[in-house]
C-alpha cells in the first residue's frame, strides 16, 4: 500500500512556477503612468488652476446684486511690430487694443494720452521675444504686462480696463 500511495504521489502533477515577469511589468507599467500624471499634473495644471479660478470670479461677478459696469471704449489703430524669434529671424506682430473710458474721464481728454499708450505698447512688445509673446502659456502673463504698461502711460484714473481685441503673429 504504501508503494501505490508513494506512486500517486509522484503521479500529481506539480503546479508550475508562476513567472514573477508579469509581475514586474504591472509594477513597471502602473510607475509610468504615475509618474505621466504627476508630470502631466505639473506642466498643464497652472494653466488649468488659472482659468478655473477666472471662470469662478466671473461667476461671483455675476451673481452679486451689482453687476459690472462697462463704460465707452474706444479702439487703438493696429499696432504692428516686428520681433525678433530665438532663432534670430524677424517676425510681424499686429496687436489691436481697445480702452474702457474710466467714468467721469472726458473722451477727449483720454484721446490727448492715448498716444503715450500706444508708444508704451510698441515698447513693451519690442522688448520680448517672439517666441515669448505667441507662446500660448505665456499669453495671459503678456496681456497683462501690456495692460499695466498701457495704463500707466495714459493714467490708472482715466482708463478702467484695456483689452486685446486683436492678436496676429506672422
Amino acid at each position: 500500500m504504501e508503494a501505490e500511495d508513494s506512486e500517486e504521489s509522484v503521479a500529481e502533477p506539480k503546479a508550475p512556477k508562476k513567472s514573477r515577469l508579469g509581475l514586474v511589468l504591472a509594477i513597471v507599467a502602473v510607475t509610468v503612468l504615475v509618474t505621466g500624471a504627476a508630470v502631466a499634473g505639473t506642466v498643464f495644471g497652472p494653466a488649468l488652476f488659472r482659468h478655473s479660478k477666472k471662470g469662478e470670479q466671473a461667476a461671483e461677478k455675476e451673481k452679486g446684486p451689482e453687476k459690472e459696469k462697462i463704460g465707452e471704449s474706444v479702439e487703438l489703430t493696429p499696432i504692428m511690430v516686428d520681433a525678433r524669434a530665438d532663432d534670430g529671424n524677424l517676425h510681424h506682430l499686429k496687436v489691436v487694443l481697445a480702452v474702457e473710458v474710466a467714468e467721469g474721464t472726458p473722451k477727449d481728454e483720454l484721446m490727448r494720452y492715448l498716444p503715450r499708450g500706444r508708444e508704451a505698447a510698441v515698447g513693451y512688445l519690442r522688448s520680448q521675444t517672439f517666441d515669448h509673446l505667441v507662446d500660448p502659456l505665456h499669453y495671459a502673463d503678456v496681456r497683462a504686462e501690456l495692460s499695466k504698461t498701457f495704463s500707466e502711460a495714459v493714467g490708472h484714473e482715466r482708463i478702467s480696463r484695456v483689452l486685446v481685441t486683436d492678436f496676429v503673429a506672422q
